[in-house]
């Protein structure tokens, strides 16, 4: 189904007049320097927040530094319930810039962003993948169709389209499907969105995803419940692994 038209609009409009007006940062807006290739001024890149130095192998949780020099790798809910997803990268953490990074690039389309927000992402991703020795594809996490319609687009198709592109490696859509509508999460208790995402997404194309390991890519990762119930969904098709790539990690 075709994105809303006034969104449709505003993107094509958001793109031509950055070839025709001076270019300014997509977050604060300040003149951009003329070197500058990802739209973000040098202030707003200083305040983005760096993922945390010691963070849990399976959901990206930030660790105590102390615990994690006790060589305990695993955060306290992992520990006692492990995800259905084997490994979480980040390539930010979420808060001051970060935030009005993402909120720009999702709500506002700021749809140029992506570049930027995959290049931080890739730059953590690729040591990960090295010992990946099944087939890898890169799958966004899907919208339902309404969704689409009013936002215009899919931040996390977008995403996985850069993260493919920078790493040589195929991105399948069609292939995880949202199977029913779900309320925006984000005035939802965890519990709340556990219920409300449960039976959520569908393997399509099984063959695609049956012995493959997955790059599970979303914009930005909270209480993780979407990515559980996708990447679950996944291995029930028959996925080897999969590897959540957020933008950011709440």
């Amino acid at each position: 189904m075709p994105g809303n038209p006034k969104a449709v609009l505003k993107n094509i409009w958001d793109a031509f007049s950055g070839i025709v007006f001076p270019a300014s940062c997509a977050v604060c807006k300040a003149p951009l320097p003329a070197e500058e290739l990802f739209g973000i001024c040098p202030q707003c890149k200083e305040g983005l927040v760096q993922p945390a130095e010691h963070a849990c192998l399976a959901c990206a949780m930030p660790i105590d530094g102390e615990v994690a020099g006790a060589g305990i790798l695993l955060c306290g809910d992992c520990r006692i319930s492990l995800p259905p997803f084997d490994l979480t990268v980040s390539g930010m953490g979420y808060g001051g810039k970060t935030r009005e990074l993402v909120h720009r690039f999702k709500f506002q389309g700021k749809t140029g962003l992506s570049r930027f927000l995959a290049s931080t992402l890739c730059a953590r991703l690729y040591a990960k993948l090295h010992a990946q020795a099944a087939y890898i594809i890169v799958i966004p996490v899907p919208l339902h169709r309404k969704r689409i319609y009013a936002r215009g687009y899919n931040q996390s198709f977008l995403l996985a389209e850069e993260v493919g592109m920078a790493l040589s490696l195929p991105v399948e859509t069609g292939v995880l499907i949202r199977a029913k509508y779900t309320d925006p999460q984000s005035k939802q208790t965890r519990a709340e969105r556990l219920k409300s995402i449960k039976g959520a997404f569908a393997v399509a194309r099984p063959e695609m995803v049956e012995g493959n390991t997955v790059i599970l890519v979303d914009d930005i990762m909270t209480t993780g419940a979407t990515l559980a119930e996708a990447a679950k969904t996944l291995k029930k098709a028959g996925a080897k692994s999969v590897i959540c790539a957020v933008a950011a990690r709440a």
